[in-house]
């Protein structure tokens, strides 16, 4: 079970699966790739309503694969992206995203955290061509019903031998490895030289020696840390202890380790919205990307899908109720921005993953 399928049986669960699709009698109608949950039938037939048109939703399983069929010539076929930024990233550098307004930007821009004010819509020239919708961090998950969390504050337990057996990796592409790699001192948001992937090689090295527990999807790490299998998940964070939060489980949460080595610890993931340039519902499609960021779908893309996930806009917060506030671990945010890394493009990584796999190979 991958990301996707967890999400579409979470769905059926919660009673908001099935999205039937409309008849596409209307000539606007829009072409939307876009991760889980930015589909929800509420969000969806509210914006169909309002612009009285059609939206046909096309879901992914990873931005990777997203991307890649963008920039082959997908993106004739699209309107608009919901994904994750460094691939809006890479998709506004091909000059594949429509413009932003200043109007648009401006009003995004008074609604954010400062932090991502700064990171995402600095005043500058040339501007970028999205707008970030959902955001969370990666760090140590763990069940306090079963371990301490200031033995979490770093990720050396994960090599500590009273651990050999119980540290969950979850098998996701780069994830578990930029959190050792800031362990380490390394910084993966920069190139790396040899020296520094040669100290990868020895940490991932002494991590397959600690025989870690590698977890394809998001339901198996829940158990395990649920059932105390596993003392702590690295290479995920909110994105799996939210909803679980949620359902009443506040022993589970999502560590925000302190810095180490002159850098910080936690990373911060965002997802992001963008018009495919050059389509011939331009200015309908920029309508949606302006829908996917206000407040209103803001909160139901953060709170009402199988997943729970924070959001850019810091006027959401005022429409969460403690419980809600208890879920999301808002308390929380202010140390996670001042000492979280925003994901973004990592220069070397095929290096990294070359490597990665090399040694896993010789562990098994």
């Amino acid at each position: 079970m991958n990301r996707r399928d967890f999400i579409k049986i979470s769905a059926i669960l919660l009673g908001g699966a099935g999205r039937i699709s409309p008849a596409y009698s209307r000539s606007n109608t829009l072409r939307y790739l876009c991760w889980d949950g930015y589909d929800l039938p509420r969000l969806m037939s509210e914006f169909e309503r309002l612009n009285q048109c059609d939206v046909i939703s096309e879901s992914i399983n990873d931005s990777p694969a997203a991307f890649a069929k963008l920039s082959l010539g997908g993106h004739q076929s699209y309107d608009v992206v919901s994904i994750d930024s460094p691939w809006l990233e890479r998709l506004d550098q091909n000059n594949l995203l429509s413009s932003i307004s200043s109007e648009l930007r401006e009003s995004r821009y008074q609604q954010y955290y400062p932090q991502f004010r700064k990171q995402f819509l600095p005043k500058q020239n040339p501007s970028r061509n999205w707008l970030p919708t959902r955001w969370g961090w990666i760090g140590p998950t763990i069940n306090t019903d079963f371990v301490k969390e200031e033995d979490y504050l770093s990720y050396e337990a994960c090599f500590a031998r009273k651990n050999r057996g119980k540290i969950g990796v979850m098998d996701w592409g780069d994830w578990p490895i930029l959190p050792i790699a800031l362990y380490l001192g390394i910084n993966p948001y920069t190139p790396l030289d040899k020296v520094a992937l040669g100290t990868l090689r020895q940490a991932f090295r002494a991590l397959f020696k600690n025989q870690p527990v590698f977890i394809p999807d998001v339901s198996i790490g829940q158990k395990g840390l649920l059932d105390g299998s596993l003392a702590t998940l690295i290479g995920t964070g909110t994105y799996l202890t939210s909803a679980m939060r949620r359902a009443g489980f506040t022993q589970i949460k999502t560590v925000t380790p302190r810095p180490r080595n002159g850098l910080k610890q936690g990373i911060i993931w965002t997802e992001g919205s963008g018009a495919i340039r050059g389509r011939g519902l331009g200015e309908l499609a920029m309508k949606l990307v302006e829908y996917t960021t206000s407040t209103h779908a803001s909160y139901l893309l953060s709170y009402t899908g199988a997943t729970c996930n924070l959001t850019p806009n810091i006027e959401v917060e005022k429409l969460y109720s403690p419980t809600q506030r208890d879920s999301l671990q808002i308390e929380d945010v202010g140390y996670v921005l001042e000492n979280s890394h925003v994901h973004s493009i990592v220069p070397s990584i095929a290096q990294i993953l070359e490597i990665w796999q090399s040694e896993l190979f010789k562990a098994s």
